[in-house]
């Protein structure tokens, strides 16, 4: 059998191991998809966060992706060299740049919504019970209120 040496630790009869799989699944689609546009989904959520918000730096960023400034600061700089961010001075602090979509950048938001609807389509998450989705983000909720308990 194949991968012996993880069965007890990793089963995937257990719902965080199924999981699991489905979202390195998810994202392994993800990435398939925007590579098209020469992007991963590091990239993709950068440019997510940044439509959402005004007044969006580096650092709230990396925080807010839960990301290293390293990271972040590869992803900026990418996504500044091939057109998709803007980065301006900031008027409250002239040592901190904001982050803003630009003209191209915009264009894709919505390019990113049809990717995930897609994938959310072929798995045929659009026909899933409301009940599910209530027991799931119950689930959930409960997963981040627990670490959250634990940071404390």
């Amino acid at each position: 059998m194949k991968y012996e040496k993880t069965m007890g630790f990793y089963d995937s009869n257990r719902l965080g191991d199924i999981l699991f799989i489905f979202h390195k699944n998810h994202k392994k689609y993800l990435n398939d998809e925007l590579s098209k546009y020469g992007l991963s989904l590091i990239h993709a959520l950068c440019i997510l966060m940044i439509d959402e918000s005004d007044e969006l730096n580096q650092k709230d960023l990396a925080e807010g992706l839960y990301l290293t400034k390293g990271a972040i600061t590869r992803a900026v700089k990418k996504l500044e060299s091939e057109g998709w961010i803007i980065r301006e001075k900031s008027q409250r602090d002239m040592r901190e740049y904001i982050l803003k979509l630009s003209k191209k950048g915009e264009d894709l938001i919505p390019v990113l919504f049809e990717i995930n609807r897609g994938w959310e389509s072929k798995m045929g998450l659009d026909n899933l019970p409301v009940e599910f989705m209530e027991i799931f983000n119950e689930l959930t909720s409960r997963s981040i209120d627990l670490n959250l308990k634990k940071e404390k």
